[in-house]
């Protein structure tokens, strides 16, 4: 049975709420997004290639990534739907479920990564306070399950409350960073100039090349997948497309040079590079920035988790066509659980780059097939669609497989031109070939 895709369409959550977003909302909801703790894990990343890479990443390549993401925010905007909702003429009604299940896994897995580093900070708020072993300290787990605990439980209850909640959280979160932020970066040149920075190098640069930090990239940009539950709340095109697009890229791109200044900071003090101590804690306690510093880093990372949990339960409650505020209990209850993954992993670097890029690897093909579909469309109109779309169902799934070939079979390859490029390159020609001629493939 075939759907006319209208802003009632049912995978359209929550859309009998009124477009209350003006421009500086989207602005600041995606500033304070942005400015995380897991860009400030990437920069650190980035930064065993030097402080030009960093500077590139957060300045140039980072901002031209996001304009595809961008664009998914004006489609939900423009129809009215959730993110879910944008997917539907791509993947087709029944088809864009697994837009949900994506959205779901994803936004709950992010606090799992933005949680245990607060839980970090957490660590050395308790040393400080009662004398308890931090982070990397013989008996630290008890304290690090207890600050992950707090943690969790304190974003899964804001998170409940909506997003009008969120909204006033982003503000004092973002006013709180930007002291932060400002803060370490005084404390960095204080120490060492400008040009010691910039000629830091690592031999081989740390075993990372500019492709495998791309592919981290994309899972760090195209992850946002709650761009259009939000982007549908804006009063116009322009504030929900732009307002998005300069919110997180003013965030994020910041906490990425701050993230690679303190790590770069810190292994000119200590002598050597450990990009196991990229994340913001550890850099703090390096760095000498005192309990204040932790605290906001906690609170920051309250705010930017209830972000991924409201997207998460929006995923959730069209992938099952629940109530969202039951979707979003469940998601606070799963990210709960989700929070103690990191502590039983090896190495949390590698939890973090894993993580970016399996889901990255997702993501990709789907926002590729979104925007190829919307650009063969434009003026056609989208008239009805049925439960699925073979074609962008089928592009996908080849997309996916190219992916995970070359990020896991071929790591040679991927180290010179990534593994998202290839992914994009399948997953359009399939799209194209298969709805050649306008004839789409409909299950």
């Amino acid at each position: 049975m075939d759907t006319e895709i209208t802003a009632d369409t049912p995978i359209a959550v929550d859309d009998e709420q009124a477009r209350d977003y003006g421009g500086w909302d989207m602005l600041w909801t995606w500033f304070g997004a942005g400015v995380n703790t897991g860009s400030w894990y990437f920069g650190g990343v980035a930064a065993a290639l030097g402080m030009a890479f960093v500077l590139q990443s957060a300045l140039l390549w980072m901002p031209l990534l996001m304009i595809p993401w961008a664009a998914i925010a004006y489609l939900a905007w423009r129809r009215g739907v959730s993110t879910v909702g944008v997917t539907v003429p791509a993947l087709g009604t029944q088809g864009s479920r697994l837009t949900g299940l994506g959205q779901f896994l994803v936004l709950s897995g992010w606090p799992s990564i933005n949680t245990f580093i607060a839980a970090i900070s957490l660590s050395f708020v308790f040393k400080a306070a009662l004398g308890w072993p931090a982070f990397g300290e013989p008996g630290s787990t008890e304290p690090m399950i207890i600050g992950i605990l707090l943690t969790a439980i304190a974003q899964g209850v804001v998170s409940v409350l909506g997003h009008q909640a969120i909204r006033y959280l982003e503000r004092i979160s973002a006013a709180l960073l930007i002291v932060l932020g400002g803060w370490e970066t005084y404390v960095v040149f204080t120490h060492w100039d400008l040009a010691r920075i910039m000629a830091f190098s690592l031999p081989n640069a740390g075993g990372q090349t500019w492709a495998t930090i791309a592919d981290i990239a994309f899972g760090l940009g195209w992850t946002w997948a709650q761009v259009g539950d939000f982007a549908r709340l804006g009063r116009s095109g322009r504030g929900a497309t732009l307002g998005t697009w300069l919110g997180v890229n003013l965030g994020q791109g910041w906490f990425i040079v701050i993230g690679g200044l303190g790590v770069i900071g810190v292994a000119l003090t200590s002598g050597h590079y450990d990009p196991e101590n990229s994340d913001p804690s550890s850099t703090l306690a390096a760095l000498g920035l005192g309990l204040v510093a932790f605290l906001v880093l906690v609170f920051s990372t309250v705010s930017t988790n209830v972000t991924n949990i409201y997207g998460a339960g929006m995923g959730l409650s069209a992938m099952v066509r629940s109530r969202p505020r039951s979707a979003l209990l469940g998601v606070a209850l799963f990210q709960l659980v989700l929070c103690f993954v990191p502590l039983v992993y090896g190495s949390f670097l590698d939890y973090f780059m894993n993580f970016l890029t399996w889901v990255g690897g997702f993501f990709v093909p789907l926002w590729t097939v979104v925007l190829l579909d919307w650009a063969l469309r434009r003026g056609a109109g989208y008239g009805r669609v049925g439960a699925f779309n073979a074609a962008g169902l089928i592009s996908v799934a080849l997309g996916l497989l190219a992916f995970f070939i070359v990020d896991m079979g071929m790591p040679g390859l991927e180290a010179q031109i990534t593994a998202s490029l290839p992914a994009i390159v399948v997953t359009a020609l399939s799209y194209f070939v298969l709805t050649a001629g306008g004839a789409k493939l409909r299950g």
